[in-house]
């Protein structure tokens, strides 16, 4: 699977890498076993590194790897709006 069929992947990778993008004004909700409600949102100025079917985030003095099939959806907070949602396509 090449990046480029990855929509959701291009997307974090920008946040990890663009310095255009303030990565601290989106933030990312996904399904975590265990979390109240099911889900848990972490900050896309978290990400550390991009794999090929997930990415990582620093939590604290730890990284967590998500899975890309567990991401719900992309949301910029300071404007509002989501730039990606499962099983849609992102914004340009």
């Amino acid at each position: 699977m090449s990046s480029r069929s990855n929509p959701l992947r291009n997307l974090l990778s920008r946040l990890r890498w663009d310095p255009g993008v303030r990565a601290g004004d989106y933030v990312i909700t996904f399904v975590s076993r265990g979390a109240p409600g099911g889900v848990e949102v972490v900050r896309g100025s978290s990400i550390e590194r991009v794999y090929l079917r997930g990415f990582e985030v620093r939590e604290g003095s730890r990284l967590r790897y998500i899975p890309f099939h567990r991401v719900l959806e992309v949301k910029n907070e300071v404007t509002g709006e989501v730039v990606y949602k499962r099983g849609a396509r992102p914004s340009p």
